[in-house]
């Protein structure tokens, strides 16, 4: 019978190792003293146990040593699924060997951090990477989870209290040579050889290894932090949390990388995985309903959340999971931190917005981001650029400024759920969305970078009632890396790759570990003005609770006459009325008529302030095109 929990554990006095391998005639324990020896220094018999489990247990503590499982008399040994650290050789099979460290972190007070009600929230979904590895991001350690520390003063500014960080489970890097046949398998579809921002989980307790100072994705080379990933990552949860920053960790459990030697495959791939399955675009979907695989994902909510003090799991592709494990994921995290941030795609195999929210997850909004954007740039622009998306018009728009609720005809049953974005890591930047949008169409090649990247009038307004819209929608609030100053993405050389897209934008750099994703801090310069608004709008947001967690009976929805893109609510509470009006039309003006009384204003279309910039009669209230107003009376 099994009697202690999958991995390495020390209890009392003895350490165990245990593991499922339920097809195993014979399981070998190997240990090594260096991730790269070729021959173990021990090899040790464990014993079958129930339910397909194997273990080993000694009173040796094993600290320092590297281990693997050799699987009946299988050449190659597979590392622990449930490894809290890895070692890997970097190339598409990542070899890896797990490292037993142990852990003394001095967390000192640290406590989560995450609200009471999400809405108070304003997301900053961000890479580890690419916030840090540009030279213009002047930190002392580029590239890792230290140099991400370095930028949380850059955060401050910004004015967000939470960042989700994209995939920072130990994923599968590199892929097949590109162009050649590899094991049946060749690669025609990623030049780069390379999985940059991190969606092919490959150890889901581990944290990236690369990301520490001492690892390396150096090709070739083993990368071996030896348990330095484990305290420099709780370091930075440390170090957002005195700041008052959540952490929300972008969880993949919907699949596992096709090409590596993943454990879960070797081990017992038809009872964690489905092989033949694809509905997340990746193959080898997760069997999530199997109990092993169900064990294993809550298992991990819990570890990452008691051990790295995560505030909240962002679910990449949640609908590839099936109800009970989400509410798996739910109680496990809430028994940890009641107030969790629970988020996720509410898409992949099926698309159940309702469903998800009814479960207690916030969903990440796809009909707000196509609505106020638009799918794509060329022939489905959105709201801020005068013109209606799918399905949309000015008497159901508004349900997405008031939270999205079903009862309006919207994906949610209660607006705390709703994710409100217009950008994200996939897809055009928002800087690019609309520069593509509003510049010549066809075949473009950014030559100079700056006179690219600095915004035209005509963009800037875009960008300041894009920003506006997005901070005054009932909701949770979420802004991708660089929107602030509307962050491009051009296509960078990288050496002896062959793309002949450089230096056009990118839609898809998923693959790109070069300047094509790194944050490029000098453009923050460029379009001050634009991170100038985005920081007074993030501050108001907080301020005035009516623009983000209103009682849906104290909303009221504005329509001006004659001009379908203008728009907005009146949001009332015990102490202030807050108006927000959007003329989001490119040629018309518009008139509101509101209570004839003075109001004061806080945000019109060329700036936002902490305190009244000047006062407007209600009784006729004109907007010029591609305008927007925060007026704000205060009760007596």
């Amino acid at each position: 019978m099994m009697k202690h929990p999958p991995g390495c554990h020390r209890i009392s006095g003895r350490t165990y190792f245990t593991l499922y391998a339920p097809d195993a005639r014979k399981v070998r324990l190997l240990l090594f003293k260096h991730c790269n020896d070729e021959k173990q220094f021990q090899s040790l018999p464990m014993r079958a146990v129930s339910g397909g489990f194997w273990e080993y247990s000694d009173i040796c503590s094993y600290a320092g040593k590297y281990y693997v499982f050799q699987i009946d008399d299988q050449a190659l040994p597979v590392a622990d699924p449930y490894a809290r650290s890895v070692s890997t050789f970097n190339d598409f099979r990542q070899q890896a060997k797990a490292y037993i460290h142990e852990s003394d972190f001095d967390w000192g007070n640290d406590k989560f951090v995450s609200p009471s009600d999400p809405r108070d929230l304003i997301i900053y979904e961000s890479h580890v990477k690419d916030m840090t590895a540009h030279a213009s991001a002047k930190v002392k350690n580029p590239g890792s989870y230290a140099g991400f520390a370095e930028k949380i003063a850059y955060l401050k500014e910004l004015g967000i209290n939470a960042v989700e960080l994209l995939p920072v489970q130990h994923f599968a890097n590199y892929e097949p040579p590109y162009a050649e046949a590899v094991n049946n398998v060749k690669n025609t579809w990623n030049p780069y050889a390379y999985n940059h921002w991190g969606y092919m989980t490959a150890y889901f307790f581990a944290p990236v290894n690369f990301y520490s100072l001492a690892g390396t994705r150096e090709k070739g080379k083993w990368s071996d932090p030896r348990g330095k990933e484990i305290e420099e990552l709780k370091s930075l949860v440390k170090a957002l949390h005195k700041e008052g920053i959540s952490v929300i960790m972008d969880a993949v459990f919907n699949h596992i990388s096709q090409y590596n030697l993943n454990p879960l495959r070797v081990l017992a791939e038809d009872h964690y995985i489905d092989p033949y399955a694809n509905a997340s675009g990746c193959g080898n979907d997760i069997r999530s309903e199997s109990p092993v695989s169900r064990r294993l994902i809550i298992d991990s909510t819990r570890y990452w959340m008691e051990e790295f003090h995560i505030d909240g799991l962002r679910l990449d592709l949640a609908g590839i999971l099936d109800d009970d494990t989400l509410s798996a994921i739910r109680n496990t995290a809430q028994a940890v931190n009641p107030h969790a941030i629970l988020v996720g795609e509410p898409w992949g195999k099926r698309y159940f917005p309702q469903r998800m929210s009814e479960l207690g997850f916030g969903i990440w909004n796809d009909v707000y981001r196509n609505g106020v954007k638009g799918e794509n740039p060329h022939d489905r622009k959105g709201f801020i650029f005068g013109e209606w998306d799918h399905h949309l018009n000015k008497n159901n728009f508004t349900k997405l400024l008031t939270g999205s609720l079903q009862k309006d005809g919207g994906l949610v049953s209660d607006s705390r759920y709703t994710i409100n974005y217009i950008a994200a890591h996939d897809g055009y930047t928002l800087g690019d969305f609309i520069r593509i949008a509003t510049r010549n169409k066809g075949k473009t090649v950014i030559t100079d970078h700056s006179e690219h990247v600095k915004l035209k009038a005509e963009e800037m307004a875009i960008h300041k009632l894009a920003a506006f819209t997005l901070a005054v929608s009932q909701g949770v609030m979420m802004l991708h890396a660089g929107q602030e100053f509307a962050r491009s993405k051009v296509i960078s050389e990288t050496d002896g790759v062959p793309d002949s897209q450089i230096g056009e934008l990118d839609h898809d750099s998923y693959a790109k570990d070069n300047e094509t994703n790194y944050l490029n801090f000098n453009d923050k310069e460029l379009n001050a003005e634009l991170f100038d608004y985005y920081s007074k709008l993030i501050a108001l947001r907080k301020l005035f609770p009516e623009l983000r967690a209103a009682d849906r009976k104290q909303i009221t929805a504005l329509y001006a006459k004659g001009n379908d893109f203008a728009l907005g609510y009146i949001s009332r509470s015990d102490t202030r009325t807050c108006a927000v009006l959007i003329n989001a039309s490119a040629t018309k003006t518009a008139t509101f008529n509101l209570d004839d009384v003075i109001w004061d204003v806080f945000v019109d279309a060329t700036s936002a302030s902490l305190e009244a910039k000047g006062e407007v009669s209600g009784a006729k209230i004109e907007l010029q095109a591609r305008t927007q107003y925060l007026l704000v009376k205060n009760h007596a």
